[in-house]
């Protein structure tokens, strides 16, 4: 696993953040998050500000991704990060339309079904914190892995809920049209995107795993980096529900077709099934920091572990194999909004099936699948956000993102003394 993490001092201007990274920490943590933070200053007058007064601090980015991918893009002072460059980009765009931090979220989960399948297609589970710098609370909705009630070609794969808990959250807290944070999603699948480095190496490392199913052979049998991936059953996917809202998923004419297309290929996905999985929409697992508070998904989510690690418990010993298909990416706006999510599919490229017709690779219902939790620290006094984050792929990863962050950022202690 690895974290990158940039931290830039106090008054940080666009053109720094967005161009003068400094060199990338590649450090082996069981860990895998994507960080956007402020309130980083370095001097002990910064840090005692930010300890009694948790004052403004309009410091940055900082990001994590994988290998040389690069993922975090500014827009005044604005951010948004992904483990995927172009989903990155998405984000980024969507806050220079003028959207905010949940709507740059929504825009990336759409995207990286697209860019990333292998570890966030919609039939991906997950969790996501929103802060609300308006309303100056923070909300959490968890979609967790629940298991069909039969297997497809032979794998066990989870009720895809994802694309209702993200439309409930763009409800709730976003602001741009809706159509507005599907299209850039659609346009890539049914234009087709160059297939980017995170991409190609989830499938050298496991595109022997998705050999056996036809669909997904189809679909990603030639695709090498920088090849032009075109997914145009996921564009007819992404576009019913550009134009049909997200119910159309769960409870409208797609979702009677998808749990026909799931029965013709030998699973069993009713579209009542489809219709009764709610996810939940609920108050994040919160811990007040001085003036803030750290805000983590509930259960049935891995906040409490990573509660526990930002009061200082430290993960198990050891760095254990990673299963793979794990994405994170958060955003935060200019009004000091911020969403984070953690997205799963339970290993990578989840069940290894992709559903006739829909494009959608299926997420499979492992543990793994449910220890995910975006994490968010916010002021209700003021509505500023100083961190979100997202940490996932292993069971210690959760809590490691909150060790990690209260260490170097209420600590001061540099990422790599943190991760040794």
């Amino acid at each position: 696993m690895r974290v990158v993490m940039r931290l830039n001092t106090v008054g940080t201007g666009l053109r720094q953040a967005r161009n003068g990274r400094r060199p990338r920490q590649l450090c082996s943590a069981a860990l895998v998050s994507a960080f956007l933070l402020t309130g980083c200053g370095i001097s002990e007058t910064d840090r005692s500000r930010d300890r009694t007064e948790n004052a403004e601090n309009p410091a940055g980015l900082a990001a994590n991704t994988r290998g040389l991918s690069k993922v975090t893009r500014g827009a005044a002072f604005a951010a948004a990060t992904a483990e995927e460059g172009r989903a990155a980009e998405v984000g980024r765009d969507i806050l220079q339309a003028g959207g905010n931090a949940t709507d740059a979220a929504v825009a990336m989960y759409f995207a990286l079904a697209v860019t990333l399948p292998s570890a966030a297609s919609l039939g991906a589970s997950g969790a996501c914190v929103v802060h609300n710098d308006k309303t100056k609370k923070a909300e959490a909705f968890v979609f967790a892995p629940v298991a069909a009630p039969g297997p497809i070609k032979g794998q066990a794969f989870s009720v895809p809920s994802g694309v209702r808990a993200i439309t409930l959250m763009h409800v709730r807290h976003g602001s741009l049209r809706w159509e507005q944070t599907v299209s850039p999603g659609e346009r890539m699948a049914r234009f087709g995107v160059p297939v980017s480095r995170a991409l190609s190496r989830d499938l050298q490392a496991g595109g022997a795993l998705i050999g056996a199913d036809n669909e997904a052979r189809r679909i990603f049998g030639s695709a090498a980096e920088g090849t032009n991936l075109v997914q145009t059953d996921l564009a007819a996917t992404l576009a019913a529900i550009r134009q049909r809202g997200g119910g159309e998923f769960f409870q409208g004419a797609f979702a009677r077709t998808f749990s026909e297309q799931v029965t013709t290929a030998g699973g069993s996905l009713p579209f009542e099934t489809l219709r009764s999985t709610v996810p939940l929409a609920a108050a994040p697992l919160t811990e007040t920091h001085f003036r803030s508070r750290v805000y983590t998904a509930p259960a049935p989510a891995a906040g409490a572990a990573t509660i526990a690690g930002w009061k200082g418990q430290q993960p198990g010993g050891g760095t254990p194999a990673d299963s793979g298909g794990f994405a994170g990416f958060a955003a935060v706006d200019t009004k000091g909004g911020a969403a984070a999510c953690a997205l799963s599919m339970g290993q990578l490229f989840g069940a290894r099936v992709v559903v006739p017709g829909s494009g959608i690779l299926m997420g499979a219902p492992t543990p793994a699948a449910a220890s995910v939790s975006p994490m968010v620290i916010g002021n209700p006094g003021n509505g500023e956000f100083t961190f979100a984050g997202a940490g996932g792929g292993l069971p210690t990863a959760a809590q490691a993102l909150g060790y990690v962050a209260r260490e170097v950022l209420d600590n001061s202690r540099p990422l790599g003394s943190v991760l040794a």
